[in-house]
């Protein structure tokens, strides 16, 4: 674990103080800055992540600083199997495919693949981070993030995790650098780019 940090589940916290509280919290959380409109992270935080922690949808993790309680950034996951079109998953290599297939089963004309999905992940950009004792980078953030997959996928026997990212080429380096790999001319149903990473235990 990162030192400096505390990680604290978004249910845990909805538990512990008033919902208003709650919402206090998560608003002190700020997307990267864009020239239009609100980051859907920030979005997601803000107007969604409680009702998907109370549903079973989604399981946030926010990250404080220890000293500060100021908030450096979230997760969230989900237990969701990737599911592709039998178009896509045909123009996968014959190779792609018999890996995939070991890992989930088709239904219909649709191919699913047992997974976990990593939905949101977001540092805080607001002003107040400046004053935290801590820091904490992308690459730490979606550590973190993996660190919680891998321990589900030794109680759930789960072989890959996905998320879904705009397609900018930082974003791709970013991913890639960390092991994921995009699905070749696949473009998910909220019109992102996929990209799937096989669960291995760390060294």
């Amino acid at each position: 674990m990162n030192v400096g940090i505390n990680i604290i589940m978004l249910g845990d916290l909805i538990s512990s103080i008033s919902i208003d509280d709650v919402k206090g919290v998560l608003r002190t959380f700020k997307g990267i800055p864009l020239e239009n409109g609100v980051h859907d992270v920030e979005t997601f935080l803000h107007t969604k992540a409680i009702d998907f922690e109370r549903s079973s949808l989604a399981t946030t993790y926010l990250i404080f600083d220890e000293e500060t309680n100021i908030m450096l950034g979230f997760f969230s996951l989900a237990n969701k199997p990737l599911t592709m079109s039998e178009k896509n998953f045909a123009k996968l290599s014959n190779n792609q495919q018999r890996k995939l297939n070991q890992s989930g089963r088709r239904i219909g004309t649709k191919y699913q693949i047992n997974s976990f999905l990593i939905g949101q992940l977001g540092k805080n950009y607001s002003e107040k981070v400046a004053d935290a004792k801590s820091s904490i980078s992308g690459k730490e953030l979606l550590t973190l993030a993996y660190d919680k997959v891998l321990e589900a996928s030794r109680i759930i026997s789960t072989k890959y995790v996905w998320l879904e990212c705009e397609e900018l080429p930082y974003l791709d380096r970013f991913y890639r650098s960390f092991g994921f790999v995009p699905i070749q001319d696949y473009i998910s149903e909220n019109g992102l780019k996929v990209m799937l990473l096989k669960i291995k235990s760390k060294k």
